[in-house]
């Protein structure tokens, strides 16, 4: 994990199926390069409140959370049970550098140390549960 991996919106692109997987794999929101289409088009990122700058993170916006915040941050949660906006106010509390070590220490799986991925309910890597997938 590193700084240019946290999308504006607050995703963590290292935690992401398209990210991990070794075929056509996602070079990350701010990278240019292979990535999902909705990513591509991600309104998010282009919003016209950014003036430009894509790699803006939300919370730097006077209207943080807005709703299309909100309405990803429900989906993430419901799906995933991860939120965006929990990851941005984390930020914003306690800096990148320091919200991307508790992550790398959050996501890494109990029983090899790989990455996690935020979409997958076992690691890619030895399918060991993934502790934080929700459960339905």
């Amino acid at each position: 994990m590193n700084n240019s991996s946290i999308a504006p919106c607050g995703v963590i692109c290292d935690i992401c199926l398209g990210f991990q997987r070794n075929k056509n794999t996602c070079v990350g929101c701010n990278k240019n390069g292979n990535k999902p289409y909705h990513c591509t088009v991600c309104s998010i990122k282009t919003c016209v409140e950014k003036n430009g700058n894509e790699n803006l993170l939300c919370y730097e916006c006077v209207k943080f959370p807005c709703r299309r915040i909100k309405d990803l941050d429900k989906r993430y949660i419901a799906k995933y049970g991860e939120s965006p906006i929990q990851n941005l106010s984390q930020i914003k509390e306690i800096g990148l550098n320091s919200f991307f070590e508790n992550e790398k220490l959050k996501w890494k799986c109990l029983n090899c140390g790989h990455l996690l991925c935020v979409h997958n309910d076992v690691c890619l890597n030895c399918s060991h549960i993934n502790h934080y997938f929700p459960t339905t």
